[in-house]
């Protein structure tokens, strides 16, 4: 702490300007990260980072079916097969490139996303290539559309060589698009039975359609794309029908083509640009600001990308040294892509939240509360868990996410964090899963729409707090300021003005948002004392018979039933490590806590009830607690308590927490028996990673089996670095620690790896018999903690 305490002095006497210009430094940084590939929910759109304002999308379908069109990509989705999609490299803030592979739909389709930067947060352009697949025999309808979900004006002119959109809002200012197709681009063939047939249109490379619609629509372009097409359709089959005698046929790429429409577009605020493509094609999408110096060719974008796809490799390996660690090119690439489809799945969103006022009602309670309201919009910058099942904000996994994030670009984690902290209430409280908007809201079945201020979420934004902390306090004293940027990544992104936020003001404000929350857990979570006992745990509100959907681990065993009386050794695990990093960030930042009931007593009280609550000395084990009336009891003739406590126990997850969080000193005698546990192949061991719940629970495998025997790789990320930060260089059990770490880290990215080789997709859990990956797909989120793993950094 010597350390900080001259940290903290070195950065006070330079507070004040700092403090002048940190307004300044963040200005700079959302002009740097204003846009994006911020809609993760598609296959590909881009979006500023402003409520309301400019959204842009891509749009494709196969037209050998004629009922392809019913079937139009555009937002991520598990039903369409593709097979294969996901960054390959993505750097957060200039460039990004990914591949599609959609057999479906007969495509092949590359993205190359550039940025340069400028005034209005500069000009982007993205290069689309690809190819029909050989079974495609008509070709396929690529469309690119960009829509004003706020104030501002556009205008859309199309010519055979490229459609152009000039444009102006009050907060991009005035702007303008091209969209230019390439010069080697075919257009479908023409069915031989139509070559001569009166009223067939002319095939084009380009066509332009404007729509005035209502700007909480702009959202939903796919849908008005697809009743503007079998308007079309329509007209061109009968047409068709009636200049063939009835025989036809009607090929998709006659009854799709779309013929360019409002042509005066002043009024409109969604165009679309189609282009129907055969064989090998490409075009250009290019957003230019009014800055001139950010003005992009379409002849730089293929040099640009060149060479953000060098600095994005030299990068990775200055911060992971994969191959250092004997790690081959394949593997190399497939955790490229793990890290680069997190960053991409990082969005903006922006709306309104369906909240309730009143707490949820306990379990088989009558539900009484009011209708919820809609909350005031507000915007929120994170990382989405699957782009397809999950594009939106969740606590619990945030996290996780931004432990890898924060290695590769420390700004970018940290706007990540600041963001999710101002969703915080006064009283603590942060939406466990953030729905914001229409859009959000369409993907989410409507009982789970609504947030309750009583329901909490384990509070792992910590884990990039505490990584910020460790890394401070590892800082040489040694040219300390000039090192200071370096303190958030040591060979990871970064800008030399973030040193300006590494001020004591700054982390005053992390110890603010910290005490907030643990503040809002001790009070709303709080338990019942045990029969006997004065102290009380924590219980997760929100309990269902088979569900603790608050706790992360959704149907993992728990008392049946549920009771008002149960205490969960997962969340006093959890507010114990909030205690003890809430205790580092106060001791850093020298804020003076109320005497007579400092953090610190309450860590040491926490510590000691840990064990005292939720020790079985007869199992061996943590477990929950629950109460339950005594056997026998008599209120006549028996003395004391008429209920007695009892322990939950199912041996998993939930019994590992006080390690996970490295809560059990390693000389502890737990230890072993906890070490015994996880090594048991009877009970979580399996060749693949560490199951979710014992083979000889009555509950493994059963029900939903969500979380009752999978294999995550958040938790399995835990125990390794729990197990490398706390219990391999000291205690009596060092030897059997660092025997289950080589293991476990070998046969983790072994099975992550084999599965990226099968199905080139992350999967949301790992089957504990086969290793195959089950539940969603692509899951980035993290499971992307596999890079930090293969790199052992924890």
């Amino acid at each position: 702490m010597q350390l900080l305490g001259f940290v903290v002095a070195v950065l006070a006497a330079s507070s004040l300007a700092a403090s002048n210009d940190s307004d300044d430094i963040q200005r700079k940084l959302d002009l740097d990260l204003q846009w994006g590939t911020y809609r993760p929910n598609l296959y590909f759109g881009t979006r500023p980072r402003l409520p309301s304002s400019l959204l842009s999308g891509l749009i494709w379908f196969g037209l050998d079916n004629q009922r392809n069109w019913q079937n139009t990509r555009h937002s991520c989705e598990l039903g369409d097969n593709l097979l294969e999609y996901g960054y390959s490299r993505h750097n957060g803030r200039d460039f990004g490139e990914q591949l599609m592979v959609d057999q479906d739909q007969g495509v092949e389709i590359k993205s190359e996303f550039i940025k340069v930067p400028g005034e209005r947060g500069g000009s982007w352009a993205v290069r689309f290539s690809g190819r029909t697949l050989e079974e495609n025999v008509q070709g396929v309808s690529l469309a690119y559309y960009f829509g004003l979900e706020g104030n501002g004006t556009m205008a859309l002119d199309v010519s055979k060589r490229m459609a152009k959109i000039t444009g102006e809002t009050p907060d991009l200012g005035p702007f303008r698009i091209r969209i230019v197709p390439a010069k080697h681009n075919q257009s479908p063939p023409l069915h031989p039975a139509l070559q001569k047939t009166k009223g067939i249109p002319e095939a084009v490379k380009i066509a332009g359609i404007a729509m005035d619609v209502p700007k909480k629509n702009v959202w939903r372009a796919r849908d008005l794309f697809q009743e503007k097409l079998i308007k079309h359709a329509q007209q061109q089959a009968n047409a068709i029908l009636k200049n063939t005698d009835g025989k036809g046929p009607l090929t998709g790429s006659v009854l799709f083509q779309l013929e360019n429409e409002g042509e005066d577009s002043s009024n409109s605020n969604l165009f679309f640009v189609q282009m129907m493509v055969h064989g090998e094609f490409a075009f250009d999408v290019i957003y230019e600001c009014e800055d001139t110096s950010a003005a992009i060719k379409s002849g730089d974008i293929g040099a640009l990308a060149s060479n953000r796809r060098k600095e994005f490799d030299i990068q990775f390996d200055a911060v992971f040294g994969l191959r250092e660690k004997g790690f081959d090119e394949e593997e190399v690439e497939i955790a490229q892509k793990a890290l680069s489809s997190l960053i991409g799945g990082i969005g903006y969103f922006y709306g309104s939240s369906l909240v309730s006022d009143e707490p949820k009602p306990e379990y088989g309670d009558i539900d009484e509360t009011s209708e919820p309201r809609l909350s005031n919009p507000y915007s929120l910058f994170a990382g989405t868990p699957s782009r397809p099942f999950f594009p939106r904000g969740f606590l619990w996994d945030e996290g996780f996410q931004l432990l890898l994030l924060s290695r590769w670009d420390a700004d970018l984690s940290m706007d990540v964090l600041r963001s999710w902290y101002h969703t915080m209430d006064k009283n603590g409280w942060m939406a466990r899963e953030q729905i914001l908007g229409e859009e959000a809201r369409s993907k989410v079945p409507k009982e789970f729409q609504i947030q309750y201020p009583n329901f909490a979420n384990p509070p792992t934004l910590l884990f990039a707090v505490q990584a910020l902390v460790d890394r401070l306090e590892a800082v040489s004293t040694a040219g300390m300021v000039d090192q200071l940027a370096q303190v958030y990544s040591t060979q990871g992104r970064h800008n030399s003005a973030t040193e300006q936020t590494l001020t004591r003001e700054y982390m005053q404000d992390l110890l603010q948002y910290s005490s907030r929350q643990l503040e809002f857990f001790m009070r709303t979570q709080a338990g019942e004392p045990l029969p006997g006992s004065l102290e009380h745990g924590y219980r997760w509100r929100g309990r269902t018979m088979d569900h603790t959907l608050t706790s992360g681990i959704d149907d993992y065993p728990r008392a049946r039933p549920p009771s008002t009386r149960e205490l969960h050794v997962d969340l006093f695990s959890w507010v114990t490590y909030m205690l003890s990093v809430d205790t580092e960030l106060a001791a850093f930042a020298r804020n003076g806590l109320e005497p007579n009931q400092t953090r610190e007593q309450q860590l040491e009280l926490h510590l000691q009830l840990l064990d005292e609550l939720h020790w079985n000395s007869e199992r061996n084990m943590y477990c929950d607690v629950t109460v339950q009336p005594r056997d026998g009891y008599d209120e006549l003739e028996d003395e004391g308590e008429s209920e007695e406590s009892v322990f939950v126990c199912h041996k998993g997850y939930v019994s590992l927490f006080p390690m996970l969080l490295g809560l059990v000193p390693p000389e502890s005698p737990k230890m072993g028996h906890i070490l015994d546990m996880i090594e048991d192949p009877d009970e979580l061991w399996s060749e693949f990673g560490i199951r979710s719940l014992s083979t000889q629970d009555e509950f493994y495998g059963k029900g939903e089996d969500y979380w009752r025997g999978p294999i995550w790789i958040n938790i399995n990320y835990l125990v390794l670095s729990s197990l490398h930060k706390h219990y391999m260089s000291d205690g009596p059990h060092q030897e059997q620690a660092n025997r289950i770490y080589n293991r476990l880290r070998q046969n983790l990215v072994r099975n992550i790896l084999d599965q990226f080789r099968q199905t080139r997709f992350f999967w949301e859990q790992y089957n504990p018999h086969d290793g195959h990956g089950q539940g969603t797909h692509p899951f980035t989120g993290w499971t992307s903690l596999v890079v930090l793993i293969m790199a052992e950094k924890y």
